[in-house]
């Protein structure tokens, strides 16, 4: 493990051509209104338009990568984190501005009647990197900023295809619940023929019967599950859908068994720790420079009118100089500044190592919830095999009366058992490696994203 402390600040993002069937043209409003809500000229009015694009709408299909574009537009994370990189590009602006001549207008009157008036120019020429500590601080911040957006859009990436798991997993396991409980109108079709010929009681029937009302009842809660992660989909991508494409392949790569061989230094948020900690560090310079002297150059020209009683004499005055400003006692504010900026350095080391050990804890977990879904997926196949024959067998002998009912009920059971099991499996695997994506920041290249360039950002 080691600490990568080159804070790479940008990412680039391709978006994939993909097919929302009736609903494509929808997404060049929303984005849209994304862009006209960050103009403080349409403030409220992109503000109402935005609450609007927050209805849901119907639609019929849906791709994982349509519904990551959806959540794009729709997300007011990706927005702020945007609109927190363009106030960092400012506030470093005006950082740069102390290099530029400051020229100003002077105006004063006094109670004796002499007014004075003129232009006036101020060049800095050295402050002992009061300057350079300042705009370092706000060029670290800056690229913490960037990391933010990449781990805002890592993240609604996540969330949005851990959303469209979630529907397809209940959806998964509704159709097997259907499956099954035709599977037991069979078997309680079968205890109605023995029935029928006088070869079991009634009680076969019932029993049943029972069975499968039990089933409906927890179809119907799977059915409720269901809707509820269409809900929670809908509330991310804007969209009610019905039918959804199957997960990407990219999922299904192999995890490593290990991660002693993880550069965490690549995860955006270590890096935008690691920024904010350059960042303090810029701050603690600048700040114990004011110990120091400013050089500046001085030049003006200014016109001053003095009233002698009736008698008033113009006289333009030019001054040209170097002045200097040296703070000799200003009762501890700079020592307590200083202080101050030890502390916030202190604070964001330790808020670098937080990260770290976040993104330890998270990939371990994630890793761990992998391998052990990956070992059930595995196990499940030979489960589901041996139930379904288990119940052949059983059918056939129940038919000639050498099995109960309740061993048929039984091994029906079994096969429920494993069928939910072997989904909830495939669906736990595909999960783990979301979120195993989402922490390692690889997410987005699984998906075909390019790799992030120098200095753009991402193509929302």
């Amino acid at each position: 493990m080691r600490r990568d402390s080159d804070v790479s600040s940008v990412y680039s993002r391709k978006t994939k051509d993909v097919l929302i069937i009736s609903q494509a043209h929808s997404l060049v409003p929303k984005l849209a209104i994304l862009l006209m809500a960050m103009q403080p000229a349409f403030a409220w009015s992109a503000h109402e338009e935005t609450l609007q694009t927050l209805n849901v709408s119907d639609t019929s299909f849906l791709t994982p990568e349509a519904a990551i574009i959806l959540a794009y537009a729709r997300s007011p994370a990706l927005s702020k984190a945007f609109s927190q990189i363009k106030k960092g590009e400012a506030q470093k602006d005006e950082a740069k501005s102390a290099y530029y001549p400051q020229v100003s207008l002077s105006n004063s009157y006094s109670q004796r009647g002499e007014y004075v008036y003129g232009p006036q120019l101020k060049q800095l020429i050295y402050d002992f990197g009061k300057t350079t500590g300042s705009i370092k601080n706000q060029t670290y911040l800056t690229e913490s900023y960037r990391n933010d957006l990449m781990s805002a859009v890592t993240g609604v990436t996540g969330d949005t295809l851990l959303a469209y798991s979630s529907v397809k997993r209940y959806q998964d396991i509704v159709q097997i619940t259907k499956k099954m409980i035709a599977s037991l109108e069979n078997v309680k079709g079968i205890a109605e023929l023995r029935l029928n010929a006088g070869l079991s009681s009634s009680s076969d029937a019932l029993q049943a019967a029972s069975r499968v009302a039990a089933l409906n009842t927890t179809l119907e809660q799977y059915r409720n599950q269901l809707d509820n992660a269409k809900v929670n989909l809908a509330q991310l991508t804007g969209k009610n859908v019905d039918s959804l494409a199957d997960l990407p392949v990219a999922l299904l790569q192999e995890l490593p068994q290990k991660q002693n061989m993880i550069d965490y230094g690549s995860i955006p948020s270590v890096r935008s720790a690691i920024a904010q900690e350059k960042a303090a560090d810029a701050v603690l310079g600048a700040t114990k420079a004011q110990h120091m002297p400013t050089f500046s150059f001085n030049a003006s020209r200014l016109h001053q009118y003095q009233r002698d009683f009736n008698n008033s004499i113009p006289i333009w005055e030019n001054q040209v100089g170097v002045s200097v400003d040296l703070p000799i006692y200003q009762g501890g504010a700079i020592s307590a500044r200083i202080l101050q900026a030890y502390e916030a350095l202190d604070s964001s080391k330790a808020s670098v190592n937080q990260a770290w050990l976040d993104a330890e804890q998270k990939t371990a977990t994630a890793l761990s919830n992998w391998h052990g879904a990956d070992s059930r997926v595995r196990t499940s196949v030979y489960q589901v095999d041996i139930a379904n024959h288990t119940r052949d067998v059983y059918q056939n002998e129940y038919k000639l009366g050498y099995r109960s009912l309740n061993d048929l009920l039984s091994v029906e059971q079994d096969v429920f058992q494993a069928l939910s099991s072997s989904s909830s499996a495939k669906f736990d695997r595909y999960d783990a490696a979301i979120n195993y994506a989402v922490v390692q920041n690889t997410l987005l290249q699984l998906l075909g994203v390019d790799s992030p360039s120098e200095q753009a950002l991402p193509d929302l």
